[in-house]
């Protein structure tokens, strides 16, 4: 139930960073409220999932968005994964916890996704471009983290309770 409910909310971010949010690009850069998904599942369940989760809306990232199948995957996988190494270590209640780790996993994930678009000869963008854009990028997914995670965060403790619950007969 709980990777329906991921899927359903990766593919509602998707659909809104695709039709809304890419026409709202200050300076080039975009918000990607998929990322902050991906960060959160990490953070919450732990690496493999994170990393699960990531491939799945990396994947469908690709599919919708038209970029080379597997550049998203591949970035998504190492949001998840790097976001699912602080699962026991982070202290989640912290207000501040969102939005600095997806400024930074916003840059690990630049940094994979141009790094293998750079590999694959589909990057010409000259480095001082891409590195403004990354951080421009960063800082608004900095920003829209903090809703997003706290939201995801009852909502996947609410479906927890729900199934803990005794079943009566």
């Amino acid at each position: 139930m709980r990777y329906a409910l991921y899927f359903v909310a990766s593919a509602a971010a998707l659909v809104i960073q695709i039709t809304w949010l890419s026409r709202l690009s200050p300076g080039g850069a975009v918000v990607d409220p998929l990322l902050v998904i991906v960060m959160t599942v990490g953070l919450l369940h732990g690496p493999e999932e994170g990393a699960l989760v990531g491939a799945g809306a990396g994947l469908l990232q690709d599919l919708m968005t038209g970029a080379p199948l597997g550049l998203g995957m591949l970035a998504g996988v190492c949001v998840g994964f790097c976001a699912g190494l602080g699962e026991r270590s982070i202290y989640v209640e912290n207000v501040w916890l969102p939005g600095l780790a997806a400024w930074v996993l916003t840059l690990v994930r630049n940094a994979v996704w141009i790094g293998a678009a750079h590999l694959a000869g589909l990057l010409t963008a000259s480095p001082l471009d891409v590195a403004r854009i990354t951080l421009l990028a960063a800082c608004y997914n900095g920003l829209v983290a903090v809703p997003i995670f706290q939201g995801l965060r009852r909502l996947d403790a609410a479906l927890v309770q729900l199934y803990e619950r005794p079943r009566s007969m």
